[in-house]
């Protein structure tokens, strides 16, 4: 057992060493009195902040430099309001749209919200029916066409256009002749049919970054419609002339790395209203009294005549096929609805007693406007739900489940079905 005089001793040696060292540890010092004796200079501290600073300028000088086409004053208040500050405005649907007129087809979805151009504004709403970009254009008689993030407006008859996303405007350009159609992919590759000073009709195609990419010149018809696929490599178009006293249609497939054309296709007595490229590569041209579908895998094309029905309205999907309404009356009264999937087939016909104003698809669904109603059907004819619309409403747009907007006479719905 040591006694109290060791004990004493080691405690005074213990302090001797604590009070030799030049460092401390905290439980030597009472906290109140310890402070960093080796503090890190001041120069050292300001040459750091230097750097930094200079980094931050430097990182900042080269995005305003690739972005300089972009840094509009409206584009930087909407950045500032929309991605700075997370502003989400809009009062809900119905909304009244910008401008006087706006043609059915001139409202459809980009990016998953309703876009449309009217007679003065090119407008994306977003799901609350606030405004992602709203942007005012000259064009008399303007054409909208939207794949997936893109989409393209153009002056028909004349030459401008306007390349835009969901919340911008990407490019706005002309062309030396007057414009007949136009159309964009889903990568920004667009093409533009013009009037040909020593053809009938010519195509210019540019990339994404608006540079000319392929031309090609019609000399025997009058071209008037086209369609880009997905990945911006081929296009359909179609066009009409006269032989011995009666109509000829044609169908163009152009592929963008080759000079000639990829297949073509001529039909007799009818005339080609529209014509589509689906996602899977293959395509679907509507004529007056015939659908036309185009594998272009294997280069056949498959004819699906109506029979005597009459063609009341029609409705392309990219991702699933087109959707039509054929009625044996001239008016179009009590239509049958029919759709044909992404390979030529058809996998449905329901009869459904009413006229058609405006048609859609999605997944299983199949959707009708007559009037002031939707209706949603499933493939077997059954009935999903209704909804009432506007009386004036002129078409229908299936954006998710059970959900639809609805272009009226001057305003914009959200609809949903209700079961």
């Amino acid at each position: 057992m040591k006694s109290n005089k060791g004990r004493y001793q080691n405690e005074e040696k213990r302090k001797k060493k604590v009070s030799n060292r030049k460092y401390m540890s905290y439980e030597d010092v009472p906290l109140e009195d310890y402070r960093d004796e080796d503090p890190m200079p001041n120069n050292i501290t300001k040459r750091f902040l230097k750097m930094f600073f200079i980094l931050f300028l430097a990182v900042v000088t080269v995005m305003v430099i690739l972005n300089i086409e972009k840094l509009t004053p409206d584009n930087i208040v909407h950045w500032f309001q929309y991605d700075l500050l997370g502003k989400t405005d809009g009062e809900g649907y119905p909304v009244n749209f910008s401008g006087s007129t706006v043609d059915d087809g001139n409202f459809d979805l980009i990016s998953g919200v309703p876009a449309y151009c009217s007679d003065t504004t090119i407008t994306v709403l977003n799901k609350n029916a606030g405004v992602y970009q709203e942007n005012q254009h000259s064009y008399a008689s303007p054409t909208l066409s939207v794949n997936d993030s893109y989409g393209i407006v153009y002056n028909t008859d004349a030459t401008g256009y306007t390349i835009f996303k969901r919340d911008s405007i990407e490019y706005t350009g002309a062309v030396k002749n007057k414009i007949f159609a136009a159309d964009i992919s889903a990568n920004g590759t667009y093409a533009i049919l013009t009037k040909g000073e020593d053809y009938l009709a010519r195509l210019f195609v540019y990339r994404s970054d608006n540079l000319e990419k392929f031309k090609y010149s019609f000399a025997d018809y009058y071209m008037n419609t086209v369609s880009v696929n997905k990945d911006g490599t081929r296009a359909i178009l179609s066009g009409v002339s006269a032989r011995n006293g009666g109509l000829i249609s044609v169908i163009y497939i152009l592929d963008f790395s080759q000079d000639n054309f990829l297949q073509r296709y001529e039909m007799d007595d009818t005339f080609i209203h529209d014509v589509k490229f689906l996602d899977n590569g293959n395509a679907y041209a509507v004529g007056t009294d015939k659908l036309f579908f185009i594998n272009i895998h294997d280069g056949t094309k498959k004819d699906i005549p109506f029979g005597a029905r009459y063609l009341t309205a029609y409705a392309f999907h990219r991702g699933q096929g087109v959707m039509l309404a054929l009625s044996a009356n001239p008016d179009g009264r009590s239509c049958d609805l029919l759709s044909f999937d992404i390979n030529g087939e058809q996998d449905c016909e329901i009869p459904t007693g009413v006229k058609a104003v405006s048609l859609s698809m999605r997944d299983n669904d199949r959707a009708i406007l007559s009037a002031d109603k939707i209706t949603v059907y499933d493939r077997d004819g059954n009935v999903k739900g209704t909804v009432n619309a506007d009386t004036d409403a002129r078409k229908i747009i299936y954006c998710d489940k059970n959900t639809f907007y609805v272009l009226g006479k001057s305003r914009i719905s959200r609809l949903s079905i209700e079961n």
